[in-house]
């Protein structure tokens, strides 16, 4: 089923259903599916509580093993406030996959940004000790080698798309929009 012309589809960071569906609800969400496979569904119009009331400290004090730095960049999380979505709006009921990104990447030719400035994504190196890392993990920084191809691990076609950009999700839904005569976004903080 092609998506209506006015479509607000949210497809590139989505959101699985659970946390989003209204209690209660006795039917089905509307849902569609673009000429990718991908699948949207419908989310109501509505209001909830968003922010936080902890403070940086408070953060600080109850989660020690992270640098204070981390935690005081949470300090505009508050105050908590109450959002209305005014509007229903589609979302990807499943993340973007790499053969979808690779379905993009080939149509239109776009370069993703970790390629195009040679920078390279974020991977993991499985033969990285975590207990030797400054992170207690096996994630390396930026560095050529990775990409959406490659993020350190064998990924499929049906596995979600790693090392996208904001601006290369933003190049997808550009693309989708002309290529399925609606408007494709991504979502806002309080839609997401």
């Amino acid at each position: 089923m092609r998506p209506p012309r006015s479509l607000t589809a949210l497809s590139l960071l989505a959101c699985l259903l659970g946390g989003c569906t209204t209690l209660g609800a006795t039917s089905e969400p509307r849902a569609i599916t673009n000429s990718l496979g991908m699948e949207f569904v419908q989310l109501p119009a509505g209001e909830f509580l968003m922010g936080s009331d902890e403070t940086p400290e408070r953060l600080a004090h109850d989660y020690q093993q992270y640098a204070r730095r981390r935690l005081t960049a949470l300090g505009d999380e508050a105050p908590v406030h109450w959002v209305r979505i005014t509007q229903p709006f589609f979302m990807g009921r499943h993340e973007v996959t790499v053969g979808q990104f690779r379905q993009f990447i080939e149509a239109s030719g776009y370069t993703p940004e970790s390629l195009a400035d040679g920078t390279g994504g974020y991977g993991y190196n499985a033969a990285y000790d975590p207990a030797t890392t400054p992170r207690g993990d096996a994630f390396e920084g930026r560095d050529p080698k990775y990409s959406w191809q490659n993020p350190g691990f064998a990924q499929g076609d049906r596995h979600p798309v790693a090392n996208v950009t904001w601006n290369d999700a933003v190049a997808l839904a550009a693309w989708l929009s002309q290529r399925e005569n609606a408007v494709y976004r991504l979502p806002t903080e309080a839609e997401w």
